[in-house]
């Protein structure tokens, strides 16, 4: 390819997008030119070279796993040795062609010549167990990140795993440590203390304190090995370490005190920074943490921050991304905000790998903000890359701290320093100013004699110039997190109500009750108590703090009142035991809705989210006997309008298949064990650039969630019995989904009336 590669693969990119029929058609050109396996693999290395974007480089190696999947059932031997003899890039790309599920198409021809290795892909994840393992070995870095990747998904093969253990290689023992750290079973951990027992390597002995959660400061550990600071210190410099540190050091930093105040030498800081820097999988690391007790942490934040500003002037390698570990973890409020910024630049620069670590580095900020920064991310972001990463990293978070996602997601809604009057207080020094929350969740300033303001004032002459400054400088921040969190949990609700999401009535009293922002959300709503997924009672929330009924006489939530359930007439308040969710317009008679409707008018509130005054949805008579609903079908509107208004209601793209082109967008709603398929004439990735096509709307079917395998190349759909009948879905359910795609096609004017003569 040489100084052509470029202009060879720029015709397999349409927008960005790579075109996997071109791409094959590549490949087969050069088998029958005669080109033979050792070739064609250098040339995918040399592909993903030719390509600056992380994206593009992804995209070619991942297009090219089924072409070369099928080389290895085809012509085994010599794709096997081929792999053997190849570069750096060409193991990575045999590790992942041996480790992918099998994703070439199975014909009968194949079938037939190809048996033994077609048998070996159909064992799924135990396939070329051999093959894989060989590659502990490896020195490439790349290969190695990507084999742990591997076997970390692969308990079954716990047996090989261990015996790493045993290797006489450091690099061996360390990936057979960090996988089994990662199962973290009783029995995973008891064979990590005897290593521990034996083991001589001082790197080694480190990485398994942390796995195992010795305190190595202490005499006497669990693994009785005595270790201070300082001895940490010379461990984490031995073999001149630092080496890797010299470019951050060309330039001097800010000095950083320790607690004491005395100054901390550069070689304790650069210690702290090769504990990232040593990291095969960057993330959280105990000895930095360790380190950083000692030192005074508003300078430490300088220091970091000064570190990722060389960081970035010296181009942001991906291979110093640990710099973004140690930057959000030890970086304060200030690091995060420009964390934000450059996840958001990243992307549209062709860096949009980088942009997903560092979401995963964001999340694991100690600042309350990260993570509401990084849910934002998940729920809305344009770069589908970026915003799977930001989910990933919500997901690992709430398992690390045995919550579910949703859980984690209500913890995380700030109080932005709100009491529980719903008042914050700004002190300029000679005078101070209250700002409120109306349920409008509008904030509102007061001065000191009650006279509300229009702004809050700038800092004045006759101020405390700190303290004013510092004031003003915190309500500009508050004032911005307001808008955010306003915005994000207005989706959450809305999502909330779609999915019948249900708290507990403590999660409920916590959330709602205790948190002054939510609070003001709750009093503009209705909730109801429900006992297997039916509602039993609804109720307000009023602004006193109290609950009443839609026809205003007090309720008492359940539990609330334990000592009188017992002897309470059965459906009186404290009688009931269930959950608290947002009540939905067709679980109400037309008497409560109306009821509930006159009452918030009476009481002038204008509801945060569509709630009473949302449209209803049911089945009509005709349609009780389908398996697919219907009504929307035929329907013509722009492809890039239906994919972004679904995408906004929790929609995602179906599968993407030939020369890629997809067909249905989904939604699974996994609480309540059903998804949503809506077929359509079809779309390809990228089309976004042509201003999109017109496309006809064809049916919607339901199924159980869960069932229906998604991914390239991924043929599988809701078809026959995998059908649920449109009668067997909850009539919440169906409403929503209704609402959801009236909105979607809310732009369509004309009808395609031959759109079941089309349909796949």
């Amino acid at each position: 390819l040489g100084g052509r590669g470029h202009f060879l693969i720029a015709p397999l990119f349409n927008d960005e997008t790579l075109l996997l029929e071109p791409l094959e058609r590549c490949f087969q050109g050069m088998d029958r030119a005669g080109i033979d396996l050792d070739g064609q693999l250098q040339i995918v290395s040399l592909m993903v070279d030719c390509v600056y974007s992380d994206t593009k480089k992804y995209d070619i190696t991942h297009g090219c796993i089924p072409i070369f999947q099928r080389y290895l059932a085809e012509r085994t031997q010599e794709m096997e040795n081929a792999f053997a003899r190849a570069g750096a890039v060409g193991r990575y790309f045999a590790l992942l062609v041996y480790g992918s599920e099998a994703k070439l198409q199975v014909t009968e021809e194949l079938r037939e010549t190809c048996g033994e290795a077609l048998a070996e892909f159909a064992k799924g994840k135990d396939a070329w167990r051999e093959q894989i393992l060989s590659y502990s070995q490896d020195s490439s870095k790349q290969v190695k990140q990507e084999l742990e990747k591997m076997l970390a998904d692969r308990p079954g093969w716990r047996e090989q795993v261990t015996q790493l253990l045993s290797s006489k290689k450091a690099a061996e023992r360390e990936m057979g440590i960090r996988v089994l750290a990662g199962w973290n079973t009783p029995q995973d951990r008891e064979v990590l203390q005897a290593l521990y027992e034996r083991e001589k390597n001082a790197k080694i002995r480190m990485l398994l304190d942390n796995v195992l959660g010795h305190d190595s400061t202490k005499e006497g550990g669990n693994g009785g090995m005595a270790l201070t600071k300082e001895d940490l210190v010379k461990s984490l410099h031995r073999g001149g370490k630092k080496r890797s540190l010299a470019w951050a050091y060309e330039t001097p930093f800010s000095p950083v005190h320790t607690q004491k105040g005395g100054q901390a030498t550069e070689e304790y800081l650069q210690a702290l920074l090769l504990c990232y820097c040593s990291m095969t999988k960057p993330g959280i690391n105990n000895d930095a943490a360790l380190l950083a007790e000692n030192l005074n942490p508003q300078e430490l934040a300088v220091y970091v921050g000064e570190l990722f500003d060389k960081w970035m002037e010296a181009g942001a390698e991906a291979k110093k991304r640990w710099v973004l570990y140690a930057a959000s973890i030890h970086g304060g409020s200030e690091i995060v905000k420009r964390l934000h910024h450059q996840i958001q630049e990243w992307p549209q620069n062709a860096r949009g790998a980088i942009a997903a670590e560092a979401v995963q580095a964001l999340a694991l900020s100690p600042q309350p903000q990260a993570l509401l920064i990084v849910d934002g991310i998940a729920r809305k972001f344009k770069f589908k890359q970026v915003k799977a990463a930001a989910g990933q990293a919500l997901e690992f978070a709430a398992s690390q701290l045995g919550l579910t996602r949703e859980q984690l997601e209500d913890k995380i809604v700030p109080s932005l320093g709100f009491d529980e009057h719903m008042e914050r207080r700004f002190d300029y020094g000679n005078r101070s100013f209250t700002v409120t929350i109306t349920p409008a969740l509008e904030m509102e300033i007061y001065d000191e004699s009650g006279k509300k303001l229009k702004n809050m004032p700038a800092p004045g002459t006759r101020d405390d110039a700190e303290k004013a400054a510092a004031s003003y400088a915190e309500f500009k921040e508050m004032k911005r997190q307001m808008k955010a969190t306003v915005s994000s949990q207005k989706q959450r609700l809305e999502m909330a109500l779609s999915a019948e999401r249900l708290w507990t009535v403590p999660a409920w009293q916590e959330l709602f009750v205790h948190n002054p922002i939510m609070h003001q959300f709750a009093i503009g709503l209705i909730w109801g108590v429900y006992e297997d997924h039916k509602l039993v009672r609804s109720f307000r929330y009023m602004e006193d703090g109290s609950f009443n009924t839609e026809n205003e006489e007090e309720y008492i939530l359940p539990g609330d009142q334990l000592d009188q359930s017992e002897s309470a007439p059965q459906g009186q308040p404290g009688t009931l035991q269930g959950q608290i969710g947002l009540v939905h317009p067709i679980e109400l008679s037309r008497e409560s809705l109306e009821t509930w409707q006159q009452q918030l008018e009476d009481y002038e509130i204008l509801q945060p989210i569509e709630q009473l005054n949302r449209e209803v949805y049911r089945l009509t008579q005709e349609e009780q006997e389908g398996k697919s609903l219907e009504r929307f079908g035929g329907m013509l509107i722009n492809d890039l309008s239906l994919g972004g208004k679904l995408a906004a209601l929790g929609w995602y793209r179906g599968s993407v298949l030939d020369a890629g082109g997809f067909y249905t967008y989904y939604r699974e709603d996994v609480s309540l064990g059903l998804g949503a398929e809506l077929h359509f004439s079809g779309s390809f990735v990228g089309s976004g650039s042509m201003g999109g096509e017109e496309v006809t709307v064809y049916d919607v079917r339901f199924y159980k969630a869960g069932t229906i395998e998604r991914g390239s190349y991924s043929y599988d759909a809701v078809e026959g019995e995998k059908r649920i009948p449109l009668k067997d879905i909850p009539p919440r359910y169906f409403s929503e989904i209704v609402w959801q795609l009236t909105k979607a096609t809310a732009s369509s004017k004309d009808r395609n009336e031959d759109w079941k003569t089309e349909i796949r």
